[in-house]
């Protein structure tokens, strides 16, 4: 179904964090839940959530709805994968 590079969280937001990309753990002056972090990308005024689990990769469903948070194309978002 799915052509996306598995790709751990902490590698994801570490190129997501390259590319200009916010990332954090506090919303609207509350901590973030658990393991979740936010993404914010300050061009385009998008959020998302990523489930930063350092121990396992993530699965091709979590990392298509990320994509989807993000609003970035397909190709985008394999590009990025495939640079981490």
């Amino acid at each position: 179904m799915s052509d996306y590079p598995i790709k751990s969280g902490k590698r994801l937001l570490r190129e997501l964090s390259s590319r200009g990309y916010s990332i954090g753990k506090k919303r609207k002056g509350k901590k973030g839940k658990g393991s979740h972090v936010f993404i914010y990308n300050p061009k385009d005024k998008i959020k998302s959530t990523v489930i930063m689990d350092t121990s396992v990769d993530l699965k091709i469903g979590t990392l298509n709805e990320i994509r989807k948070g993000l609003g970035l194309e397909r190709d985008e978002f394999i590009e990025i994968l495939q640079s981490c």
